[in-house]
């Protein structure tokens, strides 16, 4: 398992998400099959943001709660900080995740992101900055970091984590804005910043929106038995699944019950 591949969200204003993510944040963009990604100077894996638009689209269901994004170094974070009082945005104060300084903010959507220091990472690397970004080469967010999901059934979620893709928890924490709320911490491939994924129960019952399944956590992996025990363990236990397959990967899908799916992906070398 490699780590985080790409995040998939839904927006009611596709130009606006444009303008924040590509404008303001940095982002490389560009369109594809009517959707939009944002990423690195390459939209490389590990650094993708994909966004659908999606009318109506109602923000108490999301399962992403908080979406993590990494820049290089503590003073990138300054940058950042800069940027929304420029475009004024309220944030957080600084605060740390283990070792690494953090913030947080929230959209005009209402989508939490969380940007974190890479400086005293490890595991998964980051992208690469472009020379046509808005933001400086140094500051600019390269990578994915944790994502924080809420879920219907922690158990079986967990579960299914664990027997299909083989990712497991270690460790476990309590919410800052709710200590009543434990969160699980499971780690992709090498970890660090940018191969966790964070879990915990709603304690609201999340609806499927209507217009299906949109948001999606893809992992992506180089072990072509390891993507073909997933497919087994799926035909085992009965699971539904899709594979999409391309020139140069294979991905299978899954959607959790409460209305997220989970992507494996095999990077062919």
């Amino acid at each position: 398992m490699q780590g985080l591949r790409s995040v998939t969200l839904g927006t009611k204003d596709m130009e606006a998400t444009i303008d924040f993510f590509h404008n303001q944040l940095g982002l490389n963009e560009t369109e594809k099959n009517g959707a939009r990604r944002f990423g690195d100077a390459h939209l490389s894996p590990g650094t993708r943001l994909h966004f659908v638009e999606v009318p109506n689209y109602d923000e108490e269901d999301h399962h992403i709660y908080s979406l993590g994004l990494r820049v290089p170094t503590d003073e990138a974070l300054l940058e950042y900080q800069e940027i929304l009082d420029d475009n004024g945005m309220q944030y957080s104060e600084m605060s740390m995740l283990n070792t690494h300084k953090c913030f947080h903010f929230y959209t005009k959507e209402g989508l939490r992101i969380d940007i974190y220091s890479d400086e005293l990472n490890s595991g998964t690397p980051l992208g690469t900055p472009s020379t046509e970004s808005t933001v400086n080469p140094l500051h600019q967010i390269q990578g994915l970091g944790p994502v924080i999901l809420r879920v219907n059934d922690l158990l079986l979620t967990r579960s299914v984590l664990s027997k299909v893709f083989g990712i497991e928890a270690f460790a476990e924490y309590t919410l800052a804005e709710d200590e009543e709320i434990n969160v699980l911490v499971f780690q992709i491939g090498d970890g660090g910043l940018g191969g966790e994924m964070h879990l915990y129960k709603s304690p609201n019952d999340l609806e499927l929106p209507e217009a299906g399944v949109i948001e999606q956590i893809e992992f992506s992996t180089h072990d072509r038995q390891q993507y073909q025990r997933a497919i087994d363990e799926l035909d085992d236990v009965g699971i539904p699944y899709q594979t999409l397959n391309q020139d140069t990967t294979q991905s299978l899908r899954i959607n959790e019950a409460s209305g997220i799916a989970f992507i494996l992906t095999l990077e062919h070398n």
